[in-house]
């Protein structure tokens, strides 16, 4: 028997680094004005494997904090 396979790509294990609000920081250590982060676009969390289930909590916490953060952003 022969089965067709593909592959996928379920993140990179790199990403967008932010601080505790989901801002999304800049490569000289400072906050991006008006962007923030939230799931699988978020970087440091992760480096070899990860344990199923944690894009979706990663994506459910982080989105709920860039989602207050977004909120509270006045420009």
């Amino acid at each position: 028997m022969a089965y067709q396979t593909t592959c996928g790509i379920t993140f990179t294990f790199g990403g967008l680094k932010i601080n505790s609000r989901a801002c999304v920081i800049d490569e000289d250590e400072h906050e991006i004005p008006g962007l923030f982060a939230a799931g699988e676009l978020v970087g440091g969390l992760f480096y070899f494997n990860y344990p199923g289930g944690t894009g979706l909590t990663s994506g459910a916490v982080f989105g709920k904090i860039a989602g207050y953060s977004a909120s509270q952003y006045t420009g």
